[in-house]
């Protein structure tokens, strides 16, 4: 299930506005040490809102305490 979330983290992540390859990884790394409920909340997030910027989700994070 995890690996499941984690794939679609980062095809989202792929698709932001302003994607760039160190954001993908960045995001997927710090990911896969977080728990399934974490991973969800970020994956709900992005597909709340799909204009939402790299900035956005990273604030996100910051705001979960990732």
């Amino acid at each position: 299930m995890k690996e499941q979330l984690l794939a679609e983290l980062k095809e989202l992540t792929e698709n932001v506005s302003d994607t760039y390859d160190d954001f993908v990884y960045g995001i997927n790394c710090t990911m896969k040490k977080q728990d399934e409920e974490d991973i969800q909340s970020v994956i709900d997030f992005i597909k709340e809102n799909p204009e939402r910027t790299s900035s956005d989700i990273i604030e996100y994070l910051d705001e979960l305490g990732i």
